[in-house]
């Protein structure tokens, strides 16, 4: 599957090891992020999800740790149709942490994966069926 990209690097978007299933995305810009600020961090990449795919955007699993930054929406879902020339993919972070934090131009900074998607049929019905187990979080408390 090829699937075309424009960003402001002229890098080609790459998976960094052969059993990684999400490519990174870098920083565009050097971000400072005050303590308690949220902000956009833009990647500078349009990205055209093939039909029959969503991309799935979450930040690399070191962002916590080495800068205190939380992904304000937990993922995100980009969909088939935002894919015009300035439909930029931006990581929204928010510093969780008591001072400044600064993400330098190029840094990695989150991650994609292209999930197979099908959109289903659906059908009003009046009754779910007798398959009642207690609502929200009832599996337990272990």
């Amino acid at each position: 599957m090829q699937v075309h990209i424009k960003n402001s690097s002229w890098k080609v978007l790459e998976y960094k090891t052969l059993g990684a299933c999400a490519f990174d995305f870098e920083s565009s810009e050097d971000v400072v992020f005050a303590p308690g600020e949220w902000r956009l961090v833009e990647t500078g990449t349009v990205i055209a999800t093939p039909e029959g795919y969503c991309l799935v955007i979450a930040p690399r699993s070191s962002i916590f740790k080495n800068y205190g930054l939380m992904q304000v929406n937990s993922i995100g879902i980009v969909d088939q149709d935002y894919s015009g020339d300035t439909d930029s993919i931006k990581f929204p972070y928010i510093n969780m942490r008591k001072e400044e934090v600064i993400i330098k131009k190029w840094e990695r900074i989150g991650q994609g994966m292209f999930v197979k998607i099908e959109k289903p049929e659906f059908v009003l019905v009046e009754k779910m069926g007798d398959k009642n187990r207690g609502g929200f979080g009832t599996t337990g408390i272990n």
